[in-house]
């Protein structure tokens, strides 16, 4: 019986994985099938993205609006890859996490079983594997060790790989452990899926720069664990009972200028955001939302107007799609949890410090020339995807677009499990051994200054990029 074996670097930009940067990683790439249209989900953050990854689904399902958004129990907004903050509001929640059911969930009522490693955020760590008490799965997190399943992993881990090393940037040490506890623990249990969370090169492009001295040196350690993986798992690999999918959960783009200081200007503008409660709850890095008071419509058009009279944002959506606005809905991002006003600030084509093309606005609590995310460019937006194995195609590269939400039907379908409820995303058919055609076809949309290009393949929708058009203030 053939197993799976996901692993993520995060925040990996596909124009890293070269020869000489991450042979291990290229050489899988282009030994298999390498998407080379490959999808994040809006908004282009961590956990949103892990959530469509175990979900198959886009926010308006799953309901992770954002790594921060107002939630019943939290203290101002919840922080998603804080786990005990996550912990403690799901105690308190009358319906579950996610509005559908989960990989981990799927695999359990099937008979099957799962493990996750995350060297990531905590909260993550709990996301990707979100009630593995309950299903009796392994779930490790390197940040939040003592809350890892079933009881006594921890130990095991310990005794069997070493204690976690202590955490730093480039975390070259801390993401070989996290590949050594899959090698060690983890996979010799034979788990029919396993998904390892690498926070590389994520943190080092977030605080170095993208393309910086110390994020190459990150991208070389996460590709050496990789290499780690290839070596070590290369029997099983090679005679079809390992299937590998390598993958990030979305890209980086480069802050660029001053701080806006978004919430100062709104403050200057009249919007009181100190107040019991504040007229508005603002979570924009280079891409969020505002979460107006009490849902008010006459001060959601406002501030959408407000908005959109400032250079530096760039597209805006609203539910209802305003005047100058598109709709939630035409970002698969319309759920109850979601912000009044979705936006990413402005971006363009320009190159940072070392070369790597993009700059955004910047409203971040990251470095000037540090990279981030949240956005809607094509930077943020097109992630890297490639597939090995048995059950896949040899040497190809493939064209059509695929998304995050991909990766379940495709693991689902490899083991033979048909969902019962409705996703998202589609098995990556043209990818399979027996490929069968697919027709994607692409669209433009726009009010006024907000314009969104994006890819369809049947029912699933990929986001290409969004940007603002300025002619039109």
């Amino acid at each position: 019986m053939t197993r799976i074996l996901i692993i993520v670097f995060d925040a990996l930009r596909p124009e890293f994985v070269t020869p000489e940067l991450m042979p291990n990683l290229c050489g899988f790439a282009t030994s298999g099938v390498w998407c080379r249209n490959h999808h994040s989900v809006f908004p282009t953050e961590t956990r949103v993205n892990q959530s469509a990854v175990v979900t198959g689904c886009y926010p308006q399902r799953h309901g992770m609006v954002a790594n921060f958004f107002p939630m019943p129990g939290a203290e101002g907004l919840l922080n998603t890859g804080d786990d005990p903050a996550l912990e403690t509001v799901m105690k308190g929640l009358p319906e579950p996490l996610f509005g559908v059911p989960n990989l981990g969930d799927i695999l359990a009522a099937q008979g099957r079983s799962y493990a996750s490693i995350s060297a990531g955020k905590s909260g993550g760590a709990r996301l990707i594997n979100l009630n593995a008490e309950q299903n009796g799965f392994q779930r490790y997190a390197l940040r939040r060790p003592e809350a890892s399943m079933p009881p006594g992993l921890e130990r095991e881990i310990s005794d069997k790989v070493g204690p976690i090393p202590e955490y730093t940037r480039p975390a070259v040490a801390w993401n070989r452990h996290a590949v050594e506890t899959w090698l060690e623990v983890m996979d010799p249990t034979e788990p029919d899926v396993s998904l390892v969370w690498l926070c590389e090169p994520d943190e080092s492009f977030h605080w170095h720069g993208i393309g910086s001295p110390e994020s190459l040196d990150a991208i070389r350690g996460v590709d050496a664990a990789f290499g780690e993986i290839l070596e070590r798992k290369a029997d099983a690999f090679a005679n079809g009972d390992l299937q590998i999918v390598t993958m990030s959960d979305h890209g980086q783009i480069s802050l660029s200028g001053a701080k806006i200081n978004l919430e100062d200007r709104m403050r200057e503008a009249g919007f009181d955001l100190d107040g019991a409660p504040p007229e508005a709850i603002v979570y924009v890095h280079n891409g969020g939302g505002i979460w107006l008071c009490d849902n008010d419509p006459a001060l959601i058009a406002g501030t959408a107007e407000w908005l959109l009279e400032q250079t530096f944002t760039g597209p805006v959506f609203t539910r209802d799609g305003l005047p100058g606005t598109l709709r939630h809905a035409d970002i698969q991002a319309d759920h109850p949890r979601a912000p009044d006003i979705y936006l990413a600030l402005s971006h363009r084509d320009g190159t940072n410090a070392h070369g790597i093309g993009g700059l955004s606005e910047d409203n971040a609590p990251y470095p000037e020339g540090g990279g981030c995310h949240g956005g809607l460019s094509r930077y943020e937006l097109h992630n890297f995807l490639a597939l090995g194995g048995s059950a896949f195609r040899q040497a190809q590269n493939v064209s059509t677009p695929t998304g995050n939400v991909d990766i379940l039907p495709t693991a689902l379908n490899l083991l033979g499990i048909q969902p019962d409820h409705q996703i998202d995303g589609r098995p990556l058919v043209e990818t399979f051994a027996d490929p069968k055609a697919v027709a994607a076809t692409t669209h433009e949309t726009g009010n006024g200054r907000t314009r969104l290009q994006f890819s369809q393949i049947g029912d699933t929708r990929y986001l290409d990029r969004a940007w603002a058009d300025l002619s039109q203030l």
